[in-house]
This record gives C-alpha cells, structure tokens and sequence, in this order.
C-alpha cells in the first residue's frame, strides 16, 4: 500500500471537536430510544452506517491537515486496486479496520473489520501476526452489526483523538 500526501491548509480543530461530540451525543440519544424501546421502524441499522459514514469523512478532513506531524502516521494508503482507504489498527483488542470512503449508492458502508491473534515461537519468543478472513460490515443478515459497529467507531474516535490532542 502506498501512503497518501497530505495537505497543510489550517486545520478546523474547533470544528471537528464539535462534529465529534454532537456525533457522540447523536449515537447516545438515538440508542437509547431506538436500542433499548424497540426499533419498530428500523432505523437504527441506516443510523449506524450513516455515523460510519460521519466518521470516514472526519477521517478524510484531518488526513488532510496533518502533514507537518510525525504522530499520528497517517492513515490514508492506496489499495492494490488505488482506491483510498483507511486503515487504523486497535492493538488492544487485536484487529484493525479498513474504510472506503465512497460507498455506492444506499449500501452499507465499505468498512472491514480484520481480526488477528500473535502466534509465538516457543524458542526465540517471536511472534507471527495470524489474520483471519475480513469480515465486511452491513446490518442485514447481521445479529452482531452492533457490536461490529462499535469495533469501527472506536478506533475511529481514538485515531481523531490523537490528532486532537497533537494540534491543541
């Protein structure tokens, strides 16, 4: 994968600061009343990847301005078949996520989840990364999109954190 150049116009921190926290309060809302009091209409599905969608672009606004930092690295690469994606890895839970940023029409959004597991040598204490099939997000036939959800959200939200917090 090769990296993407970023740009360096002024970086709208206040602004994403905001979009993050209505986006936070939106999800904590919505949940509630949707989640926990029956989702009759069904909305909570298309709710779920339109925050995905949110986040991909917060993602793509802040790629864009952080050029002069050698933290975070960037996350933006080119796949084999140059399409943008983003790829930002969770350590903590072992497995990374993968983003595209221009869905086709009405389908979920084009976000991956790639679990991995460290595989150890027993005699010099190295250890192989083992990563399992990619399991694309959608909410149909989905009992877990929740939890999937949540699995791309978060690091999101720790990626975009960490730029924050660098700029402040």
């Amino acid at each position: 994968m090769e990296t993407l150049k970023r740009e360096s116009d002024p970086f709208p921190l206040e602004k994403i600061k905001t979009i993050i926290q209505n986006l936070k309060e939106e999800r904590s809302g919505t949940i509630e009343k949707l989640f926990y009091k029956k989702d009759e209409s069904n909305i909570l599905p298309k709710f779920l990847e339109n925050q995905i969608y949110a986040y991909i672009e917060l993602i793509k606004e802040i790629e864009r301005h952080t050029t002069k930092f050698e933290y975070p690295i960037s996350v933006a690469f080119k796949d084999d078949d140059n399409n943008i994606c983003y790829c930002i890895n969770n350590p903590e839970e072992n497995y990374y996520i993968t983003l595209y940023p221009n869905p086709i029409n009405k389908q979920s959004p084009k976000a991956y989840i790639h679990n991995y597991a460290r595989e150890y040598d027993n005699e010099d204490e190295e250890y192989e990364l083992v990563v399992a099939e990619s399991k694309e997000f959608t909410t149909e036939n989905n009992s877990n999109y929740f939890k999937d959800f949540l699995k791309i959200v978060r690091p999101c939200e720790a990626y975009i954190n960490s730029v924050l917090a660098k700029m402040s």
